[in-house]
């Protein structure tokens, strides 16, 4: 008998053993039912505590609000329907607090928030700070704390207009309201004409004539020049000399960053692998935090938390300043940021998801074209 169980016992183990590291990440399908049950066992929602509701999703399930505008107000007349007024950036983060509330056993709901960037903007979506600094908010009526600071020819991303101010998104990502008065605003091919691959670093603030301070730590657009000379393109299109002692030129280290994907692309079939980091197995954050760490860059683990570092670079509605080495980022079916890669160049990207490591396209006419990751992309980010 003991001969038996030693034999089932190694079957067993011999198994386990063989297979193949694949394991998926949790399912999310019951994901909101195990959420709603934290803060409600019952799944009994009650009016007086709908706010209470709204935070806790956006603090789950809508990442962190200085990063993704959120701005949601809910609220239920006598036997009458919740109505959520305000506004979200991504419509997986409307409808999927929707179906929170659902869960929650409010059944009638008016859902009325929008989605960002608001249409009222037009083609007018870009701008460029124009003047020295300005400084955004996390509202725009006083009092109002500050977010962070913008510097003259950082380049913004509009998400609407309240007032004299507008809800952007700077360089680093965060979400703030700036005045509107300091903002040159342009459409999608001016904004990518500046600055270009030309551009210089303000070493020493500058004052010009005008007025106008350059402040130290301002990317701006050169313009070629045959004398010794530095002129530099403010976004608003004026052109101005700048001593060659107060700039430096900007240059890409793509040495660096062809390293980093040269390292990545070696784990190409690598079996998807939920917490992996290596040839056994490796999952999507693991595949980003290995390629820069081979490079002396160390990223924290998770796909969320990777997305605080870098430069903005692309939205889901504006991907053409994307580049070799850009780490992209997407949500899952309720907002959250679930997914990261790394881009390729050519609508290409090296991703691990289910069931290897692969590489996947933005382009429909590509044989390896994923409308997936397509309508789920949300912002890309540089790190250099």
């Amino acid at each position: 008998m003991r001969f038996v169980l030693i034999l089932i016992l190694i079957i067993f183990c011999e198994g386990l053993r063989a297979q193949p590291a694949t394991l998926a990440p949790p399912d999310s399908s019951d994901r909101l039912t195990r959420l709603a049950r934290q803060i409600e066992p019952e799944l009994q929602g009650r009016t007086d505590r709908l706010s209470q509701y709204v935070e806790y999703f956006r603090a789950q399930l809508a990442n962190d609000k200085t990063l993704f505008a959120f701005e949601v107000a809910a609220t239920q007349g006598d036997d009458g329907p919740v109505v959520l007024k305000g506004f979200v950036e991504f419509p997986e983060t409307r409808e999927g607090l929707e179906s929170f509330l659902r869960v929650l056993g409010f059944d009638e709901i008016e859902n009325e928030l929008e989605t960002l960037p608001s249409a009222e903007l037009g083609e007018q979506r870009f701008g460029f700070v124009k003047t020295a600094h300005t400084l955004s908010y996390d509202r725009p009526k006083i009092p109002h704390d500050v977010v962070t600071d913008c510097m003259l020819g950082e380049p913004l991303y509009l998400l609407r207009q309240e007032g004299d101010y507008l809800l952007v998104h700077s360089q680093d990502g965060y979400v703030g309201y700036v005045a509107a008065a300091d903002v040159h605003r342009v459409g999608p091919e001016a904004f990518d004409r500046y600055p270009t691959e030309s551009s210089v670093r303000i070493v020493a603030d500058h004052q010009l004539d005008s007025g106008l301070m350059l402040p130290l730590g301002a990317v701006l657009k050169r313009i070629p020049d045959n004398q010794d000379r530095v002129m530099i393109a403010l976004p608003t299109g004026e052109v101005v000399e700048v001593p060659s002692a107060k700039c430096e030129a900007t240059e890409l280290p793509s040495d660096n960053i062809e390293q980093a994907i040269a390292r990545a692309s070696q784990l190409l079939g690598t079996p998807y692998h939920w917490g992996g980091k290596t040839v056994e197995g490796i999952d999507c954050s693991g595949l980003v935090q290995v390629a820069f760490a081979s490079i002396g860059l160390n990223l924290p683990r998770d796909s969320y938390q990777q997305f605080y570092l870098g430069q903005l670079v692309a939205t889901r509605w504006h991907r053409s300043q994307l580049r070799r080495g850009d780490t992209l980022y997407f949500v899952g079916p309720h907002g959250k940021i679930r997914h990261t890669a790394l881009y390729l160049g050519d609508d290409q990207f090296l991703e691990a998801e289910m069931p290897r490591v692969t590489i996947s396209s933005f382009n429909r006419e590509h044989e390896n074209y994923s409308p997936k990751r397509d309508a789920s992309f949300v912002f890309g980010k540089r790190l250099w």
